[in-house]
């Protein structure tokens, strides 16, 4: 009795084991994606959260920067206590009165600023948005007097949702367009960084001595000589 018991069992677990592989095998082709059936089934829990952590970025749009409302307050709702946020300059101030900081010399520029999504996606604790930020050029921007122009300023960022918060920031945006828009060019020069803030050296951004080089050189042109039915020219 009890091995037929046992049997049954694993039958049972077999079967449903099937059924999993099946609906696994349904998803793939649904997706156009070769996920194992274990990803699929975090892909699907993931959705609940990934809504909510939608919502946040949503309110923190239209309190804080749509809402034209960075207050201690108003910031403390939308942002953790420890928030970081990866995009701010060398320098700048941490947490709530860094934000404040660049939110106030953005307005002081811009008029009436307001994000529009363009895209959001969700994986795990993280949401990434595609927007374009429109506004008024009204204040001195980067040297250049207002010019009363309608700018739109493409954007991308990524935020890490934690209790209900946002927690850390990374962002980069298209200052090129917005300097077309209000009728001046940018200029690239080097910025003196701390060295505490540096990031650090990976192997393939350290630069090569001399005698490496010549090494490099000789063994391109070896492999590009003629009889390798290669042209250097």
């Amino acid at each position: 009795m009890k091995m037929t018991s046992a049997r049954q069992g694993t039958e049972q677990q077999s079967r449903h084991q099937s059924e999993v592989d099946a609906a696994a095998n349904r998803l793939r082709e649904l997706l156009g994606a070769d996920l194992s059936a274990e990803e699929i089934v975090q892909a699907v829990l993931d959705v609940p959260r990934i809504e909510e952590n939608k919502k946040v970025l949503l309110r923190f749009q239209k309190e804080v920067f749509n809402g034209h409302d960075w207050s201690t307050e108003t910031l403390a709702r939308n942002l953790t206590e420890d928030f970081v946020d990866h995009a701010a300059m060398p320098g700048d101030p941490p947490g709530f009165e860094g934000v404040q900081m660049r939110f106030s010399a953005w307005a002081s520029a811009f008029e009436d600023p307001m994000e529009d999504n363009i895209a959001i996606i969700g994986e795990g604790d993280l949401l990434g948005v595609m927007y374009n930020l429109h506004a008024h050029h009204n204040g001195e921007f980067m040297g250049v007097p207002p010019t009363n122009r309608e700018v739109v300023i493409p954007g991308m960022e990524i935020v890490r949702i934690r209790d209900g918060k946002i927690a850390e920031h990374w962002g980069i945006y298209d200052f090129l367009r917005t300097a077309e828009e209000i009728g001046t060019n940018l200029t690239f020069v080097q910025r003196d960084v701390p060295d505490a803030v540096k990031r650090p050296e990976v192997p393939w951004a350290v630069k090569m001595t001399e005698a490496d080089a010549e090494n490099v050189s000789t063994a391109a042109e070896d492999y590009l000589r003629p009889e390798r039915g290669w042209s250097s020219s």
